[in-house]
């Protein structure tokens, strides 16, 4: 929400939608008396899930940018919530991930969910790069993820320029 309220500093009309597949997640962020919309969907199917929200809200079918955070190692599939991404951006648009690296707590995958124990930063390049013309993965250097008196690094993901591919 900092994000958010920085961001309206430049662009007072700019319009923020949070999407969870948990609603426990999206109810934590409601107590927050935030002024973005909040909708129970998951990173494969982002259009889908607008489709069927736009019966309630005023949700653009496109957008600007689009941020995932520590979403991506508890999807199955993480290639096609990189295909997702660039279906729903803008000819222009801008997509960040940030997840976690490739670590190896085991005991995450029932503690947490975790379908994956992070990537390297050369699987989450290959998945962007198959689908935005600019692709760039750095670890965070001195920024972790921590639960549980654990600690894994984390990385982003910064891709530009969606490719124009029929879907």
């Amino acid at each position: 929400m900092r994000i958010a309220k920085k961001i309206r500093e430049s662009l007072p009309g700019v319009s923020f939608y949070a999407m969870d597949l948990t609603p426990a997640m999206l109810l934590s962020f409601a107590k927050k008396k935030t002024d973005i919309t909040l909708l129970v969907g998951i990173a494969e199917n982002i259009k889908g899930r607008i489709k069927e929200a736009r019966k309630f809200f005023d949700i653009p079918y496109r957008f600007d940018a689009i941020f995932s955070t520590l979403m991506l190692h508890h999807n199955a599939q993480p290639a096609r919530a990189f295909e997702s991404l660039r279906r729903d951006l803008k000819k222009n648009g801008k997509a960040a991930v940030v997840d976690l690296c490739k670590h190896g707590f085991e005991e995450f995958r029932t503690e947490m969910g975790d379908v994956h124990l992070g990537f390297q930063p050369a699987e989450i390049y290959k998945m962007g790069q198959e689908n935005f013309e600019e692709v760039r993965v750095e670890r965070l250097e001195g920024i972790r993820c921590e639960s549980s008196g654990r600690s894994a690094e984390i990385l982003v993901a910064v891709m530009k320029k969606p490719m124009q591919k029929p879907g």
